[in-house]
């Protein structure tokens, strides 16, 4: 069995059982049992991963899908994954790779790189399910990617460990996309987690100078009162600050999840309240052709970069400065 898998990093031993060390569940896996996450197995003492190179898609996407939209705009990555996830929100909305574990492509670290580079992809992007799980095979092609110019990004749920973080930062990690879904009661309930958690990686993120943008997926009768919001907020401005860019993104019905989708005036009032407490740059996601699509300069109020949805139509910032007058801009430009 072992021989067809590849060794984990991040555990220890205690007794006959394997401690994970890769999230905050820090699972205690019995010999032959798998993890929460069902990704890392205890083979004879040892952790063993079940997601190296196993990946579950790949494709060349703009920067602003994921969303990154203070960093190199208007360039592609290539974007990949490989299945289940180490939570368990039940309006997932890539519930088809979160939700199973299963033989994907088999595509090494060697050829990741080599597509991204026939691609003209500025870099590499770990996405659509929680990347976490690829942690080795990260390290890997981030380090590989690094090596041939390019750039490495994750879109993630944060829950993983500081020092897996940190590990992934010294592999060539430059930017990472943080989705909070609320506070620790919404993660107590639906999610598996807790929020601290989460804030705590934005927090250590910020700290190892990556780019950081955080986004709270708002959800219809979970996560939408204004008291959620207004927590969401407080603690946006308390681990992340107030220049680090906020995306509030509708929500639409799947995997077990009916609740019809979040009421745009609900988003409007979530970014406005944000923008009133100082938050510098806030965002709509899920929602084509509106205002809080744009950049906007927090001191003149000009508009720095319009889009429609992942499309950048116009870039007006300059040397990584509003070109009116001349703030410094957050970001990757």
């Amino acid at each position: 069995m072992a021989t067809d898998l590849h060794k984990a990093k991040l555990y220890s031993r205690i007794n006959n059982k394997v401690v994970c060390r890769l999230c905050w569940h820090k699972c205690r896996i019995e010999n032959g049992e798998m993890g929460f996450c069902n990704a890392r197995v205890n083979y004879e003492g040892e952790l063993y991963t079940l997601t190296y190179s196993n990946i579950s898609a790949i494709e060349s996407r703009p920067i602003e899908i994921k969303p990154f939209y203070h960093f190199k705009p208007s360039s592609s990555s290539l974007t990949f994954s490989t299945y289940s996830c180490n939570l368990t929100c039940p309006w997932c909305q890539n519930w088809h790779l979160s939700k199973t574990m299963k033989e994907g492509y088999k595509i090494q670290p060697e050829k990741l790189v080599e597509t991204a580079l026939n691609n003209k992809d500025l870099g590499l992007c770990a996405s659509f399910n929680e990347p976490t799980l690829l942690f080795e095979y990260l390290l890997d092609s981030f380090k590989l990617a690094k090596r041939h110019g390019l750039i490495n990004t994750m879109v993630s749920n944060g829950f993983m460990s500081l020092k897996a973080l940190e590990m992934l930062r010294n592999a060539g990690l430059d930017a990472i996309n943080i989705d909070i879904k609320g506070n620790d009661k919404i993660y107590e309930k639906y999610c598996s987690g807790k929020a601290k958690f989460v804030w705590k990686v934005v927090k250590k993120a910020i700290k190892l100078n990556l780019h950081v943008e955080v986004i709270n997926l708002i959800v219809t009768d979970v996560n939408d009162s204004f008291d959620v919001i207004s927590e969401v907020i407080e603690n946006h401005l308390k681990y992340a600050g107030k220049n680090i860019p906020l995306h509030f993104t509708r929500y639409f019905p799947a995997f077990m999840f009916n609740k019809p989708p979040t009421k745009i005036e609900i988003l409007e009032s979530a970014i406005e309240m944000a923008k009133r407490e100082g938050v510098e740059y806030v965002y709509i996601g899920n929602v084509r052709k509106h205002k809080y699509e744009n950049t906007y300069c927090p001191q003149c109020n000009e508009v720095l970069i319009r889009r429609d949805s992942y499309r950048v139509l116009e870039n007006k910032v300059k040397d990584g400065k509003c070109f009116n007058c001349s703030k410094e801009i957050y970001g990757v430009w």
